[in-house]
């Protein structure tokens, strides 16, 4: 059970901190090709997160319960879905 909070609690501090920490850059006007890299890049983050989360949880004699490894699923689809998208919008801007 204890790993289990542990990798919540990762992984809301994760997203908090992801949402909270403003960017230098964030007065200047943005592409559509910026947007989807940002929105990329985020979610990269956020499965990283996830998955260093989840691996040290099982270093540490913890086994991921189905909420846990769904979460990740979800992360990783996220993760492909945002990247592709942003390969199409970016090659559609050069």
């Amino acid at each position: 059970m204890r790993s289990m909070r542990t990798f919540a609690a990762g992984a809301v501090a994760l997203l908090a901190f992801s949402f909270a920490v403003p960017t230098a850059h964030a007065a200047a006007p943005r592409t559509n090709c910026d947007k989807a890299l940002a929105a990329a890049q985020q979610a990269e983050r956020y499965y990283d997160g996830l998955k260093t989360d989840l691996l040290r949880s099982m270093a540490n004699g913890g086994h991921p319960g189905t909420a846990e490894r769904q979460a990740l699923q979800k992360a990783e689809s996220v993760r492909n879905s945002t990247s592709t998208e942003a390969e199409h919008v970016c090659a559609g801007a050069s």
